[in-house]
């Protein structure tokens, strides 16, 4: 398996087109048709099952794609950050964000730090939680933010603790949640609901519901913060969501309790690595900030 193969796959993946995904990856439909059919052969399944003008993804090439994608993402951190060193750009920081987490506190706190250090260049990356450890051990993230509830850090990497951000049940203007102060879990858990397939506690709420003898009515599940926040609106079900994550206007939302249920939203870098100045700059100002001054404003 190559890299070739990989974004010759992604393309087909995108487009469902073998001329389209040809032309796009700057290779004849032949080429890209041959690296195709090496990679089925070496996975030893079809990835992409053709019947005249009927081209989609099979199971394995579905399976395989969200595999695809992150090892694609991680080529390009990896060949941005080569290009900059060779480019002599060496003020530049790649920083991963968590997609649950929400820009309006840290897209203040990253205006501050380029207003001071107007020589760093950021370049942020969407990237799932799983994938942070080895993106930042690797050396392809300089540090990331992202959050825990609890579980154990790798010893290979460090935490520095920014705020505390409590989870909430978000729900549509009118609902009956707006009546009361906070919301049970289990009350939560008997509304139709809309699964965010990247929260944090998502299996401790399965889980709870499973105790609890609750069957509980999912109306979607997705990883898209912004569509499940924009269907909440529309009524479609309720969820909890972060509290500094709600971007969505005429979203109503009470705290969560019994139990409450919070996270710690934290820099992360490589603790075995010796930071660039423009790291450490990062994270001494990470370290110093007033993040309550942040909260606390509308």
């Amino acid at each position: 398996m190559d890299i070739n193969q990989i974004r010759y796959f992604l393309a087909l993946a995108d487009t469902l087109n073998f001329t389209r995904a040809a032309e796009n990856c700057f290779v004849s439909q032949p080429a890209l048709t041959q690296a195709i059919k090496r990679l089925e052969e070496e996975l030893g399944g079809e990835l992409i099952h053709r019947e005249g003008r009927d081209t989609r993804l099979t199971e394995l090439g579905r399976l395989l794609r969200t595999y695809f994608e992150q090892i694609e993402r991680t080529r390009q951190i990896a060949k941005d950050a080569a290009a900059a060193y060779v480019n002599g750009e060496g003020q530049e920081l790649h920083i991963g964000l968590m997609c649950t987490i929400g820009p309006r506190i840290l897209g203040r706190f990253l205006n501050h730090f380029q207003d001071k250090n107007p020589q760093v260049l950021l370049l942020l990356h969407d990237v799932p939680s799983c994938d942070m450890p080895e993106l930042l051990r690797s050396g392809a993230l300089d540090g990331a933010f992202g959050a825990s509830h609890g579980e154990e850090r790798n010893d290979s990497l460090h935490a520095i603790e920014l705020f505390e951000e409590s989870m909430v049940v978000a729900f549509p203007q009118g609902h009956e949640f707006s009546h009361v102060e906070s919301v049970p879990l289990i009350k939560v858990a008997q509304e139709q609901y809309v699964d965010r397939l990247h929260c944090e506690f998502r299996d401790d709420f399965l889980l709870f519901c499973k105790e609890n003898s609750i069957d509980i009515k999912i109306a979607f599940r997705s990883q898209r913060e912004d569509w499940i926040q924009s269907f909440i609106r529309e009524g479609v079900g309720v969820s909890v969501i972060p509290e500094y994550s709600l971007l969505v206007p005429q979203l109503d939302y009470r705290p969560v309790c019994q139990p409450a249920l919070s996270r710690q939203v934290e820099l992360i870098t490589n603790n075995r690595a010796a930071p660039s100045r423009a790291l450490a700059a990062f994270t001494e100002m990470a370290k110093q900030y007033a993040w309550q001054s942040l909260l606390d404003q509308p």
